[in-house]
């Protein structure tokens, strides 16, 4: 789902608007809630804390928000520096915080189509299965995947909100898929 909203919606938000909050709240509070439960084991309790933290953040951050900024990049933003945050107070780091925007990619892997994931989510893994492979995956791919696969962005979008190419895009999702791929094919007698 991506989460994107009209121009007027963005101005009530910006101007604190508490009827609008509250819309936006309903409208983006199960994809917040599906993200944690996909990419992590944290009680129903932390979950809560999460993204209770994360929508008073929103509130408070919204009327510094440009409104030529792609808006679901600027929400991505707060909910993952939210997130390193409770990390931080549980005194865990969960991920690393480390990024290769500026990697080139091998120009035989910009060739490569990541398209051929069909096979792959056609197969018959658990939820269980799926979601231990997702914690054993660093931050940025489980953001590619999180992107491609939950907000269903295309890869030009991909690109615009981790500020680099397109081709690079393509690249990091086919080989976080070939990742998935290789971590559920070995864990998958193990994982009841």
């Amino acid at each position: 789902m991506v989460i994107d909203f009209q121009l007027q919606f963005k101005q009530l938000l910006i101007a604190q608007d508490e009827d609008t909050f509250n819309e936006f709240y309903q409208q983006t509070v199960d994809i917040f809630f599906r993200y944690l439960k996909v990419n992590y084991t944290l009680s129903p309790e932390d979950s809560e804390d999460v993204i209770a933290d994360f929508y008073v953040k929103c509130r408070n951050a919204f009327p510094k928000y440009d409104i030529e900024q792609h808006f679901s990049w600027y929400l991505w933003s707060i909910f993952k520096n939210n997130l390193k945050d409770f990390w931080k107070r549980k005194g865990e780091l969960a991920f690393s915080s480390i990024w290769t925007r500026g990697e080139e990619a091998d120009f035989a892997e910009q060739l490569e189509a990541p398209d051929d994931y069909r096979e792959l989510l056609e197969a018959e893994f658990t939820f269980e299965q799926i979601q231990h492979v997702m914690t054993q995956l660093d931050e940025q791919i489980q953001e590619i995947l999180f992107l491609k696969f939950i907000e269903e962005k295309e890869y030009t979008e991909i690109a615009e909100i981790l500020t680099i190419s397109q081709a690079t895009a393509r690249q990091r999702c086919s080989r976080a898929l070939k990742q998935v791929k290789a971590l559920l094919e070995d864990n998958a007698p193990t994982i009841e």
